[in-house]
């Protein structure tokens, strides 16, 4: 039989959007389009390349996505955006089936970027130190969804994973840092975590301004008593961590953090 599918008793075509509606595999990238495409826009056309052949889904090609924002983008009056790009799958309707080509979706709304202080709790749930999809934005994002809810439910505004061995992970939005001294902390890429363009961005920082930053395998007690810590993404580049469940709160006493994000944000073209 021929497979059907309906939207609210609409009959809906099957090729445009059935894998991606029935079982999350598609792939994404969010930027800020500050006046002009991000400094480092290659970057997040290769990590989505990267993540669209990881799941075996067709390319559409670098220059087809970025003709496809900047045409969108002329279309606004408003200068400072985030632009959201999605990979939906289209295919067979078994979800062992191949994908047989992608529809490129584009999202564009007003950047926030007055939110510079935020709160964590740590995420109930543990990830696991070998989830496949740990280094990719795909669609399937319901364990961040769940865990950001409970957060804002608890009366914070993010969650901070932890994997089986309670090693720290990342937030559900972004990679995470923390200052003790004269050194700036992150756990490494062999933790099962996103690789982060404005992570590399900040350790990139680090490095040319002479500032110590360890990549490492860390337990949560490694956050006790930090001077500063903060997250970061592309969206938003370095947002503070101002408390974490109520126990950790920063000291905020050093001067490294605001010369870190003083230097991204010239970097990125922000300032």
């Amino acid at each position: 039989m021929k497979e059907s599918i309906y939207f609210d008793q609409e009959p809906v075509g099957v090729a445009n959007i059935n894998r991606s509606v029935l079982f999350g595999e598609g792939v994404f990238e969010t930027f800020r389009y500050k006046n002009k495409l991000p400094v480092f826009f290659d970057k997040h056309l290769e990590r989505l390349r990267h993540s669209a052949s990881f799941l075996s889904l067709e390319y559409p090609g670098d220059a087809h996505i970025q003709s496809l924002i900047e045409n969108f983008v002329k279309q606004h009056k408003i200068k400072d955006l985030t632009v959201k790009v999605v990979l939906l799958s289209s295919g067979e309707g078994f979800y062992f089936g191949k994908s047989d080509g992608v529809v490129v979706v584009v999202s564009i709304k007003e950047n926030d970027s007055n939110n510079d202080e935020i709160s964590l709790t740590i995420a109930q749930t543990r990830k696991s130190n070998s989830h496949v999809l740990a280094k990719h934005k795909t669609t399937n994002y319901l364990s961040s969804i769940i865990e950001r809810k409970k957060a804002i439910e608890k009366g914070f505004d993010d969650a901070l994973f932890l994997d089986h061995k309670d090693l720290v992970l990342e937030t559900t939005s972004g990679n995470i840092f923390w200052i003790k001294g004269s050194s700036i902390f992150t756990p490494s890429l062999s933790c099962e975590i996103l690789p982060g363009i404005t992570r590399g961005l900040v350790i990139e920082t680090c490095n040319k301004k002479g500032i110590k930053i360890v990549e490492g395998d860390y337990e949560l007690g490694s956050i006790l008593f930090p001077e500063a810590i903060f997250i970061t993404n592309a969206a938003k580049g370095i947002i503070e961590v101002v408390n974490v469940d109520n126990l950790i709160r920063p000291t905020r006493t050093q001067k490294i953090f605001p010369v870190i994000k003083n230097a991204l944000n010239e970097a990125l073209g922000w300032d």
